[in-house]
């Protein structure tokens, strides 16, 4: 809950029930789940109010900083999902990934009839000079996470990208370009 804006409140499960049957198997229920896991400490009471509280969201912070940001960012990726047909179509068959491993580049393509992405994904902690294998064409950049906009340290790619070009992608970001073939 709230990660669209990056809410930093835990999301811990939490009842509100009458029953103190009920309240206490629940109880014993989550200590059981925990330990599964390995849990050294006590779990949080689900009946506790405390527990409530620390999971209580903080609205406030999606107008401000880094949370504003990030929920802008988001709100860019439903815009162009909803206005890219590449995008918005989702098939296996209009889809190709491939990648470089040793500079942790992840290159993602999709098409739906005449409209075209091109995605590029930048894992790697810095920036890395590549030249993408993409087709013929115009393809205007429509995202990228680089730019001070997005907290990044500024993006270092031209807005037109054509095949053949050398490119310098920033450390742990992402591209995307679009084209529409005639």
């Amino acid at each position: 809950m709230g990660e669209e804006y990056g809410e930093e409140s835990p999301f811990l499960y939490f009842i509100s029930h009458s029953d103190p049957t009920l309240i206490e198997a629940v109880r014993q229920g989550r200590k059981a789940e925990f330990h599964n896991f390995s849990w050294k400490e006590e779990p949080p009471d689900p009946q506790s109010v405390e527990t409530f509280l620390k999971s209580k969201i903080d609205w406030e912070k999606r107008f401000e900083g880094y949370h504003k940001v990030l929920l802008d960012f988001y709100k860019k990726l439903i815009t162009l999902r909803k206005t890219i047909p590449a995008l918005s179509h989702l098939d296996k068959k209009s889809l190709c990934v491939d990648g470089l491993e040793e500079e942790k580049i992840l290159f993602v393509k999709r098409w739906k009839d005449s409209d075209h992405v091109f995605l590029i994904f930048n894992f790697n902690t810095t920036d890395v000079k590549i030249t993408p294998s993409i087709s013929e064409g115009a393809w205007n950049k429509v995202l990228d996470s680089s730019e001070k906009k997005w907290n990044g340290l500024g993006s270092l790619l031209k807005y037109e990208l054509t095949s053949g070009d050398e490119i310098i992608i920033r450390g742990h970001s992402l591209v995307m370009y679009n084209m529409k073939k005639p």
